[in-house]
């Protein structure tokens, strides 16, 4: 009987919560959750589940923020203010990414000096997987801007245009909506660069779905 009291006392201390929508890696996932003594639990199970759908341990662990949202890795603060489809030919068309960047530390320092290279990478990726990278990067001279020589607090302002490797007329490019844009940051600083990074991972993500 006494074993009996025990077991309907624990059933009882043990029920099922209302789902909890929590944000992983930038998206919103839905898991389930049981009460167990007032204190609200997610299985490890379903949590693992969860990560490896939005990437897992393989996804990079980037700065993360939304569009017009001031985002920080310790030495570049960066933002994403504008997103639009663009025409250039003969390139054709693709979309317009306006990124601001300033420099966060006391220093004076060029891009290229912390990470940001006139050639590091830059991605807008889309709901089906697809990803785009093909840039006019000769356009508004970001390599010249990268070795710029930037003082606390200024910065500058640059459009990257991105389009597909196949050619996509501008019905397809404007059905094609982008959810991210990816902007690489190599951990690596030159000797001359006292800041440090306060991430891991100094590279920034922005979920374009969203806005500040």
């Amino acid at each position: 009987m006494r074993t009996l009291t025990l077991l309907a006392l624990t059933a009882l201390s043990t029920a099922v919560a209302a789902p909890v929508t929590l944000t992983l890696n930038s998206q919103p996932t839905t898991l389930s959750t049981s009460v167990i003594g007032g204190v609200t639990y997610i299985k490890l199970a379903d949590l693992q589940k969860a990560l490896a759908a939005q990437g897992g341990a393989n996804a990079k662990a980037s700065v993360t923020g939304c569009v017009n949202e001031w985002l920080f890795n310790g030495i570049w603060r960066m933002r994403v203010t504008k997103v639009a489809p663009f025409h250039n030919d003969p390139y054709g068309d693709g979309y317009a990414v306006t990124v601001e960047i300033k420099n966060g530390t006391t220093q004076t320092l060029e891009l290229d000096e912390a990470g940001v290279h006139y050639n590091s990478a830059r991605n807008l990726t889309f709901a089906d997987g697809d990803s785009w990278a093909k840039m006019t990067l000769g356009v508004g001279a970001w390599q010249d801007k990268t070795y710029t020589k930037l003082q606390q607090g200024t910065g500058t302002v640059y459009t990257f245009q991105i389009f597909p490797e196949e050619h996509l007329d501008a019905a397809a490019v404007a059905a094609a909506t982008p959810q991210k844009f990816l902007f690489e940051v190599d951990p690596k600083l030159a000797s001359s660069v006292k800041a440090r990074f306060s991430v891991p991972d100094p590279s920034f993500r922005v979920d374009l779905t969203c806005r500040k």
